[in-house]
């Protein structure tokens, strides 16, 4: 069960989210609204993470600063006009953009059409083309957790209870064990169904081992044996 404090960093209040979970050190990540993710160690104190994160102050609040900023900057990169490219599953599609009665969107062919009552209207754009890609990515991870559980259901895994996305930039994946809850960043809109699969693998194979140890990446490349190739694909912008 995770606890919300406000903590002071400098001159600024920020919002933190402590949770405690099987792992060995206190673990902190910014998130994409500007507040902070801390993960804590059973018998761990969160005074003690509280301290933690003022001693990184410095670090964090420039990691704040140039989340926000780089989040804010990429969706006013974004004008949703004809011949705009964006990357479907790992391949450029080129973005057209009609008129028409209801606002609709979708891919074929490497062309992206997006279809909405005024082509002018920013807002509407954004929208039908975001609820697009959400719903895209969405079918791709269930459908990955669903092909990739039987072979951790051999290890005694038990089926997670909850399947989450959201646009997380901090974090591709996150398994929370205890609560049986697998977590995913939409943009992995943007990669090759190899590479999101691995990703599925990776948060299932905490289901076993929940840190990066020699145990855990041995879970791993039994199923993805090339995963070192496809984990520096991954982090490749």
């Amino acid at each position: 069960m995770s606890e919300i404090r406000k903590l002071t960093l400098g001159s600024r209040v920020i919002g933190v989210e402590f949770e405690r979970k099987r792992i060995r050190n206190i673990n902190v990540r910014v998130r994409r609204d500007g507040t902070l993710y801390c993960s804590i160690p059973y018998g761990v104190d969160i005074n003690e993470a509280m301290r933690f994160i003022i001693s990184k102050q410095d670090y964090l609040l420039k990691a704040i600063d140039d989340t926000v900023h780089e989040d804010r900057t990429r969706v006013r990169a974004r004008q949703f006009v004809d011949g705009e490219i964006f990357d479907v599953f790992g391949k450029p599609f080129i973005l057209k953009v009609e008129s028409g009665a209801k606002n609709t969107c979708g891919a074929e062919n490497g062309i992206i059409t997006l279809t909405v009552k005024d082509v002018s209207d920013y807002r509407s754009k954004y929208m039908t083309f975001e609820k697009w890609r959400r719903n895209c990515i969405r079918s791709v991870i269930v459908d990955l957790c669903g092909e990739v559980y039987p072979l951790f259901a051999q290890k005694g895994v038990a089926p997670p209870k909850k399947i989450t996305l959201g646009e997380y930039k901090s974090f591709w994946g996150e398994c929370f064990s205890k609560r049986g809850e697998l977590k995913f960043s939409y943009r992995l809109f943007e990669k090759d169904r190899e590479i999101i699969r691995y990703v599925v693998i990776h948060e299932f194979a905490h289901f076993i081992e929940p840190n990066h140890s020699s145990r855990f990446w041995a879970i791993v490349g039994e199923y993805v044996p090339d995963y070192k190739a496809l984990r520096k694909k991954l982090n490749n912008k």
